[in-house]
């Protein structure tokens, strides 16, 4: 596993390297900048690093398979000339997706986290010996101040479950890979400029106009109280339930960020600050069935005259403006939109969300509606969950601070990092100004 995250790390440096080198290609093949090239320099020692890293790794694998003993079954023949009784390779049985998130979760409030040993025997007395192994090797954070890294193939499958539940990955938004914590790499700003010409004649430009984005891991943190009763009659289902509270917890908030967060230093910047200003419309005035399909129109047609891929189109819109969609009639009674009850406007999906809020404006009555390709919103994400757990925290319990030491509770805090930006600028738009309602 560590080896897996070692090589999952030198590709993210490697390619921040060819970040680094495309951009100066892009701008007529120019030398490095001082400030590029002491970048790329350090990224070159981070590599070498991480190179000697996997070397190590990958010997001390190789040490441990020369050196592992067969397992001789009791009572098996063990004569002379014949080969000893062995135990067939098993196939490991997989826990269900996020699983071993919560098992971790619940194994750090089981035992306070201070011993791992002791968390190692807990889990492999609740669930086993695998969990148990995993456990005890799991490592410490040291970039979140405190907590459990899980390894990186649960924290995947935990990550994963995220999707369904955050509209923009579910719309199809790209998640790639940052355990470094850091990506720097082109971004396509413009069309192509491509033209039929003649013999000797010089061919034009075909370059993609492209530009840099870079992306840095911000911290999510999420809290979720549970009873240290429900701890001490920790089962298979216990686990699955914090794990399913840590998801929604986690969720809630990737889905409000992702869609309409300012952006800062320490937060991702949402996709309606995301998109360019020429790609913002506005609802037409007194709303009727006309100017409804027009402005959709409207809205859809500036994504697709960028030249847009195209790959993976969907709209976003609050629950209010979908229900809208689906119940307006034309003049003879009909549902005008009758494709909406089945989940699309048109041809593309419509993902539906409270996060989109309808009290937006100077009336409080407005909302928004958003188109795009969603597989040009890229998701930087670490692709490792940290966990950690307290009986004596204070948590904020929809505006009121409560104590877990007085209720008798442990609060176990998940941290996940990640970062966005969009590959392609004009590749999304949206409707403001709507005042949509059935």
């Amino acid at each position: 596993m560590r080896i897996t995250a070692l090589k999952t790390s030198l590709a993210a440096v490697v390619a921040s390297m060819d970040g680094i080198l495309a951009t100066a290609a892009n701008d007529n093949t120019r030398d490095l900048t001082a400030e590029e090239q002491t970048a790329f320099d350090a990224k070159a020692e981070e590599a070498k690093g991480l190179q000697a890293k996997i070397a190590r790794e990958e010997n001390l694998l190789a040490l441990k398979s020369s050196a592992a003993a067969p397992v001789t079954i009791p009572g098996a023949t063990n004569t002379p000339g014949t080969q000893p009784g062995r135990v067939p390779a098993a196939v490991a049985e997989k826990p269900e997706p996020g699983a071993m998130v919560g098992r971790v979760a619940l194994a750090i409030a089981a035992t306070g986290g201070e011993d791992q040993r002791r968390m190692a025997d807990y889990s492999q007395q609740v669930w086993g010996d695998e969990t148990g192994q995993i456990v005890a090797n799991m490592e410490q954070a040291t970039n979140t101040k405190g907590g459990y890294l899980v390894d990186t193939a649960y924290s995947r499958d935990f990550i994963g479950l995220l999707r369904p539940r955050v509209v923009i990955r579910a719309a199809g938004a790209r998640s790639v890979p940052m355990p470094d914590g850091n990506l720097t790499m082109r971004k396509q700003t413009g069309s192509t400029n491509a033209g039929y010409v003649g013999e000797r004649t010089p061919a034009p430009t075909t370059d993609l106009t492209v530009g840099t984005l870079n992306m840095s891991a911000k911290t999510l943190r999420a809290l979720v109280p549970i009873t240290n009763q429900l701890i001490r009659r920790a089962s298979y289902g216990v686990d699955a339930m914090v794990r399913d509270d840590l998801i929604t917890s986690a969720a809630i908030k990737e889905d409000m960020q992702f869609l309409r967060g300012a952006g800062s230093s320490v937060a991702p910047t949402g996709l309606r600050s995301l998109i360019v200003a020429g790609n913002v419309l506005t609802m037409t005035a007194n709303p009727t069935l006309v100017t409804v399909r027009s402005d959709m129109a409207r809205l859809k047609l500036k994504v697709v005259n960028a030249n847009v891929p195209l790959s993976k189109c969907a709209y976003i819109m609050s629950p209010t403006v979908k229900s809208f969609l689906e119940n307006i009639t034309d003049g003879n009674g009909n549902k005008a939109f009758p494709e909406v009850a089945e989940g699309r406007f048109g041809t593309y999906p419509i993902f539906e969300t409270t996060s989109v809020p309808d009290n937006l404006g100077a009336g409080t009555n407005e909302s928004e509606v958003y188109f795009g390709d969603f597989e040009q919103f890229l998701i930087g994400d670490t692709q490792q969950v940290t966990l950690a757990a307290s009986d004596s925290a204070a948590y904020d319990d929809n505006g009121t601070m409560r104590s877990a030491f007085s209720n008798d509770e442990t609060v176990i805090r998940l941290i996940e990092e990640h970062d966005t930006q969009l590959r392609y600028d004009a590749a999304f738009a949206v409707l403001t100004g709507v005042t949509w309602k059935p």
